[in-house]
């Protein structure tokens, strides 16, 4: 049987997805199954495809073959000024200013190995629900890389005038007024709209949740009559210049910076008050970094091979007393304009590759076919910003995040 691979493109069918619901139901008389993965693959992130918006916001721009940066340019804008000139009096040159930019493109893959038990000519369900996971995994892959530069390089702006990740409270909720002056900021800074003239902002169900019932949104809904179409779908009309968004995707941590070191704020209950406090990641009791297998919540089995993986136990907390504290948690909902995100990556090579390969195809390697396997390799891929003031971190905490 042949190595089986496959580009993921842009196309589906009812046929695939009727083919991929048989398998979902048990059937598993489908062969050729190299070929039917790939398909799959293909069906399943379309499906999934609406719950990642981050990647979506970038433009795209190919680098040539055999090369793997693309070099950016950000102009800095000429002033104008209102002095005459001197009759024979040539003025002093202009000179101009760039700043350049870097942008790297880069491999990203994962993939799974099966021993000969697992029967490959037929559609196995441990591989086909495998198949399903990469899927998911593939398209969340691009999509935390874009949302991982969006948020590196965006001003942060906390929620009612907040100081920093330190000042915020439980009421620190997100609330419209701080929406708007952030795009405020950003026409000042001379920053061009998105899609139909408007800013977007991405917000999760919590962040929508509190914003249907600002006051200034309850008041433009009484005017306007939005209310059925507000409340038919949980988000907002488009309103003063802004666009809304919703994902399930929004970063939600207790984690911020402070000098240098990352650190996790937490927080109690003391009788009508809440108590907070920050642990730094120097706290090797509370805080680890390891790289290797996680493992599932549920099961409690090594599932994903994670490299870096942090956790944080705040049971082992005490704060001087007991250990009733928990991660205090906020939001990171970004407001974007024209030219927040660009991609790159090599021109002409497919965002996904599907690999499947079956019992012998390594050689030597599987001297007496043992072992197979299927993954997914994302092969050139970069993200970067253009306009640094066209990404603000908006951070908040939403009344239904820290719910004790």
């Amino acid at each position: 049987m042949p190595n089986g691979t496959m580009y993921l493109n842009a196309s589906n069918s009812q046929a695939n997805l009727n083919r991929m619901i048989d398998l979902a139901n048990g059937q598993t008389n489908l062969t050729n199954p190299e070929i039917f993965y790939s398909k799959q693959v293909l069906d399943t992130i379309q499906m999934d495809a609406d719950n990642y918006v981050y990647y979506r916001y970038a433009d795209e721009t190919p680098i040539q073959e055999k090369a793997d940066k693309l070099t950016l340019h950000r102009w800095a804008p000429l002033q104008a000024h209102t002095t005459p000139l001197q009759e024979g009096v040539p003025p002093i040159s202009d000179k101009g200013s760039v700043e350049k930019y870097e942008l790297t493109a880069k491999q990203y893959g994962r993939y799974m190995e099966f021993t000969d038990k697992v029967n490959f000519a037929v559609v196995d369900p441990v591989v086909a629900h495998y198949t399903r996971q990469y899927a998911i995994v593939a398209i969340e892959t691009l999509d935390m890389l874009a949302r991982e530069t969006l948020l590196a390089t965006a001003q942060k702006q906390y929620a009612k005038a907040a100081k920093d990740f330190e000042a915020l409270t439980v009421a620190s909720i997100p609330n419209l007024t701080d929406l708007r002056m952030i795009v405020l900021q950003m026409k000042k800074a001379l920053v061009k709209p998105r899609t139909n003239g408007r800013f977007h902002v991405i917000g999760s169900p919590e962040f929508y949740f509190d914003m249907i019932s600002d006051p200034t949104v309850e008041q433009y809904m009484k005017i306007n009559q939005t209310t059925a179409t507000m409340y038919s779908d949980t988000k907002l009309v488009p309103l003063f210049d802004m666009e809304f968004y919703e994902t399930m995707a929004v970063p939600t941590s207790g984690e911020f910076m402070k000098n240098g070191v990352l650190n996790l704020r937490v927080f109690r209950k003391n009788g009508a008050t809440y108590q907070y406090d920050s642990v730094p990641s120097t706290n090797t009791t509370v805080y680890k970094k390891e790289t290797g297998y996680v493992k599932d919540a549920r099961t409690k089995q090594d599932a994903s091979w994670i490299p870096d993986h942090v956790t944080w136990d705040v049971s082992k907390y005490t704060g001087g007393s007991n250990n009733d504290w928990r991660e205090f948690k906020a939001q990171h909902i970004l407001v974007l304009g024209k030219d927040a995100l660009i991609r790159t990556g090599l021109a002409g090579e497919g965002n996904t590759k599907v690999y499947t390969k079956p019992l012998g195809s390594t050689g030597v390697l599987d001297p007496i076919d043992q072992r197979q396997s299927i993954g997914f390799k994302i092969n050139s891929v970069g993200f970067g910003t253009v306009r640094l003031e066209a990404v603000v971190d908006y951070i908040c905490v939403p009344t239904q995040v820290n719910v004790l």
